[in-house]
């Protein structure tokens, strides 16, 4: 009796060959490396047909919040439990501003669009749970992480051109004295103008928030 032949069949593999978190990942790596997202670009770093995408993200604007997802992933969250409220908001600060500095180019388009990302979304909550326990009223912790956010954007993308932030030519310079002298100043001073913004954060937001309580 002759045996029936086997025949392989090559199925669908298990598991995608995409998947959103790769997707971001990609996305977040390619802001960083090369400051701009094109889509063409992406499916050629990822080894893909662009068509590829769609069966995992629905547009341009969903890959920037992959993007956002996996930049929560890299903050670097200190230890929250133990600090008072100048310290969390200096902490937070900086947790931001330094995971904020590594992808500048990404930072507008972040701006332009709610945050949806699980990741990023619990990053916040965890934030606003270190608030709400160091003492901060309900309705003031949305605008504290608004003003935190804005300030580590902000100071991210000055870090780009903070040297070169206010050009005098010098034979404008008399046209403009007190602003010149101001610039001379703070070139000498070797200041640690993030620290000083921080700080300025942290009087300013804890007077506001024992303010409006």
């Amino acid at each position: 009796m002759q045996t029936p032949e086997k025949t392989s069949r090559i199925g669908r593999p298990r598991t995608p060959r995409l998947s959103r978190k790769q997707i971001g990942r990609e996305a977040l790596a390619m802001f960083e490396e090369e400051s701009a997202l094109s889509i063409p670009r992406l499916a050629e770093r990822l080894g893909v047909r662009q068509s590829s995408f769609y069966k995992h993200v629905t547009g341009r604007d969903d890959i920037i919040e992959l993007a956002r997802g996996s930049l929560a992933d890299r903050v670097r969250v200190p230890d929250l439990t133990a600090a008072n409220l100048e310290e969390l908001i200096r902490q937070i600060f900086d947790a931001l501003r330094t995971a904020y500095s590594l992808v500048p180019a990404l930072l507008p388009l972040l701006l332009a669009q709610p945050v949806s990302h699980p990741a990023a979304l619990a990053l916040y909550d965890k934030f606003a749970e270190a608030f709400l326990r160091v003492g901060v009223p309900e309705h003031l912790v949305i605008p504290t992480l608004e003003a935190l956010d804005s300030a580590a954007i902000g100071a991210s993308l000055d870090a780009i051109t903070m040297e070169s932030a206010w050009t005098i030519p010098e034979p404008d310079r008399a046209d403009f004295p007190h602003l010149s002298t101001a610039q001379q100043a703070v070139t000498t001073s070797h200041m640690d103008r993030f620290a000083f913004l921080a700080d300025v954060l942290s009087v300013g937001l804890k007077a506001a928030i024992n303010g409006g309580t």
